[in-house]
């Protein structure tokens, strides 16, 4: 099969086009002719070698965990999907080897749902897995109720196109950090409030704005400056939800009562499932998809690390 691959860390001149053999199939997973994956910021950290700590690899080793395709084969204890159903998943796991850039992928059962017909292969493969971290730390670990405010980083981002529409559809209100070249992007998804944070300082607009404090931070940004404002700008008994890096070692946090989480998304293809079925129904609006090549998976990843993408971007591996 063909598929992008790595056979060493390194920046995105390490990954390969070519053929490998066709993965094997678990009994409790399905195989998946990909039809599209997506790039997120995992893909690069892992591939330049970082969270060693955390998750193994096996080389080579094929990035992606985003899936939108077909089922081809279900193994001996799947009896939720069949051959010819076209899924959606998130195909995490611990040990990394073969992932979704490549013309066929195993992935745990229970880590799919159905795709629903209103929602194209393109447009699905940018989904699993912003929209379950966006719920998972807006409503899991944020409880996230009606009237109360946030902040959002990156709102133009692929987490951010997902976590803001989330939000508002939530009740909350939105602060989000975006160029002014993506105002009106982050404005349409549902942001109250956009800070250019090229222009303004963000922490100071929002201590203007909220005196007594914000609700719930979402920081998904690799700044140590960034990581410690989150707890000085979040009151006291709130929460902030850190997608990148532990929290900061701060007193603050246990005297204040604040909740501060470095937060892993979880596979729930249940809850995928729930999410898809918000996005076919149009209650939360499908981020903006750039679509690209399977081949075009380097510059796709320096796309990623430019941090100048607009919402989600997406791999065509195969027509289905």
């Amino acid at each position: 099969m063909k598929a992008v691959y790595y056979n060493s860390h390194g920046g995105p001149d390490v990954l390969q086009v070519g053929e490998l053999p066709l993965p094997p199939c678990a009994e409790d997973e399905v195989l998946v002719q990909v039809a599209c994956t997506s790039v997120n910021p995992i893909d690069r950290r892992l591939r330049a070698g970082e969270l060693q700590e955390y998750i193994t690899r096996t080389y080579p080793v094929v990035p992606g965990w985003d899936v939108a395709g077909r089922v081809v084969a279900v193994g001996d204890a799947v009896s939720d999907y069949q051959v010819g159903d076209d899924i959606v998943g998130l195909a995490f796991t611990w040990s990394i080897q073969h992932g979704t850039y490549a013309e066929f992928a195993p992935v745990k059962a229970s880590s799919v749902t159905l795709k629903p017909d209103k929602i194209s292969f393109e447009q699905a493969a940018g989904l699993p897995l912003v929209s379950l971290t966006a719920w998972q730390s807006l409503v899991e670990f944020g409880k996230l109720r009606p009237g109360q405010v946030v902040l959002i980083h990156a709102g133009a981002g692929g987490l951010g196109s997902v976590a803001i529409p989330l939000a508002k559809h939530l009740g909350a209100k939105v602060y989000t950090t975006a160029s002014e070249l993506n105002r009106d992007y982050v404005s349409s998804l549902g942001a109250d409030v956009v800070i250019d944070y090229r222009e303004q300082n963000y922490a100071s607009v929002i201590r203007k704005e909220e005196p007594e404090g914000l609700d719930f931070i979402l920081q998904s940004l690799l700044d140590d400056a960034v990581s410690e404002e989150s707890i000085h700008l979040v009151k006291a008994g709130g929460a902030v939800a850190y997608m990148n890096n532990e929290p900061p070692e701060m007193p603050e946090i246990e005297t204040r009562s604040i909740r501060a989480e470095f937060l892993h998304h979880r596979p729930d293809g249940e809850l995928l499932g729930n999410l898809l079925d918000l996005f076919g129904s149009g209650a939360l609006p499908i981020p903006r998809v750039q679509l690209m090549e399977l081949e075009q998976a380097l510059e796709a990843h320096l796309l990623s690390e430019s941090s100048r993408t607009t919402g989600k971007v997406v791999l065509h591996v195969q027509d289905l």
